[in-house]
């Protein structure tokens, strides 16, 4: 009998079970445009504009939506990056247009012509591209196959404070002197914080013709700044360009309101009060109109007010 051997157990390794993960597009899938996907592979992004990138994407059109209301948490979550880098990579996309911005909702931006990504003019082993003047951005790349990048932070950089979706600040406020022209501008100001829609425009230079009725000395006004209150007033308070001009209109007729309601700023300031006044009986000097008015930007209604 061979006591050591019997005296001996065998050694087995611990067996559990080990859940594999298949990615099957029956638990969902992301619908995107293969042109905008493959801008979006071959852009010269850093390695965190590019995951957040990926995660609008997926935040969006993973849910059949071009824009949607995304917290940072949430893009942090699926990147694994902090939510400061998360909100100032975000920005960056916005400067660059990659990425969309009306109010609370972010997205992709489609037109790709109005990405403006800096370009990567490699020579060599070492690129080095200035993005702007208090901020360069080293690339260097060890080989074709084995890249990897590099940002080099100047001080300048590191004291720009970048904004939340949640805070107080005005979502529109760009961070850097690169302007932000959003397809839906018709004007724009230089640094692009002010802007309006064509018909925002239009409104604001419909008001402009009643102003000059009351003060035929006006100056023009500039253009960016009121179409950029128009919209803010119907952002804000959910109404229509026929509110905004309606309401004008009516000031415009009283004869308190009419020296003190000059301006798409003034009118919004005032909004609630005007608003309030105008259902008072015999407030507003105008006689009541005996024809139904007409939409402020029907042909007959342009003519009217210009020629």
């Amino acid at each position: 009998m061979n006591l050591a051997h019997d005296n001996v157990s065998p050694i087995r390794p611990a067996l559990r079970a080990v859940e594999q993960r298949v990615a099957d597009t029956d638990d969902g899938y992301t619908r995107l445009a293969n042109e905008l996907y493959e801008e979006l592979i071959g852009a010269n992004l850093t390695r965190n504009q590019a995951k957040v990138a990926h995660a609008v994407c997926r935040k969006t059109y993973g849910f059949n939506k071009k824009m949607d209301r995304i917290a940072d948490s949430q893009i942090s979550q699926i990147t694994r990056l902090p939510r400061q880098k998360v909100n100032k990579a975000k920005n960056e996309l916005i400067q660059m247009g990659v990425l969309v911005r009306e109010g609370m909702l972010i997205g992709p931006n489609k037109n790709l012509t109005e990405w403006k990504i800096p370009e990567c003019h490699q020579d060599g082993v070492t690129v080095t591209k200035s993005v702007t003047k208090s901020v360069t951005k080293t690339v260097t790349e060890v080989s074709p196959k084995q890249g990897h990048t590099k940002d080099t932070i100047t001080k300048d950089k590191k004291d720009i404070k970048h904004t939340s979706e949640n805070s107080g600040e005005s979502s529109d406020t760009p961070l850097s002197n690169l302007p932000v022209i959003r397809p839906e501008a018709a004007t724009h100001s230089p640094k692009g914080d002010k802007w309006g829609t064509a018909d925002d425009l239009k409104a604001a230079e419909w008001m402009f013709s009643r102003v000059k009725i009351i003060t035929p000395t006006a100056k023009a006004p500039s253009w960016p700044a009121w179409a950029n209150e128009v919209r803010l007033l119907r952002g804000a308070l959910d109404v229509t360009h026929h509110d905004i001009c309606e309401t004008f209109k009516w000031a415009n007729a009283d004869h308190f309101w009419q020296t003190n309601i000059l301006s798409p700023a003034k009118l919004r300031a005032k909004w609630d009060t005007l608003r309030a006044q105008m259902s008072q009986p015999g407030r507003n000097r105008q006689a009541v109109a005996q024809q139904p008015a007409q939409h402020w930007n029907s042909r007959e209604a342009w003519e009217n007010e210009f020629l």
